[in-house]
């Protein structure tokens, strides 16, 4: 009885550990941060955001290598915490709301005008050390502002190898 006992035991455990072994990274795509200040241009905050997160999709339909948090789930977690992306507090807040989400990757991006010319940068985030991984990050994308939204394109293949 004891024989069986311990052999239900270890299955279970094991089911347990493997299930955690193989289960899918979650990753959070936040608005990107502007970084101008001007009020204007906070739009492009979600803008960009949405637009990443359905070229990660797009890569990954199926969601077999990692599962995109909802955005309406995100926008809660946000709201419910009364954060606000253009806020100087917001980065550090921001860590909060995604452990709440119980994400391991965060997507986030920043984004500066000047003159003609839009700067944007996008970075994968481990949600465990709250870093950037130096890796697999899109930096120093220059566009125009009638064209900024080319740059997720380049962005979804530069974050998606960090994402699996």
């Amino acid at each position: 009885m004891k024989t069986r006992i311990t052999f239900a035991i270890i299955g279970l455990l094991y089911g347990f550990f493997a299930d955690v072994s193989f289960a899918q990274q979650r990753v959070v795509v936040l608005p990107f941060r502007n970084m101008d200040g001007a009020i204007k241009y906070n739009i492009w905050c979600f803008e960009l955001a949405d637009s990443l997160r359905k070229g990660l999709l797009s890569v990954n339909p199926d969601q077999k290598e990692f599962v995109i948090v909802d955005p309406d789930s995100v926008d809660l977690a946000i709201s419910e915490l009364n954060l606000d992306p253009t806020n100087a507090q917001y980065q550090s807040d921001v860590w909060t709301a995604v452990e709440n989400l119980h994400a391991d990757k965060v997507v986030q991006g920043n984004f500066f005008l000047r003159g003609e010319r839009v700067l944007l940068n996008a970075y994968v985030y481990s949600v465990e050390y709250k870093m950037s991984d130096p890796e697999n990050l899109a930096k120093d994308l220059y566009k125009t502002p009638t064209t900024y939204l080319e740059s997720v394109r380049i962005m979804v293949k530069k974050l998606y190898p960090g994402l699996k």
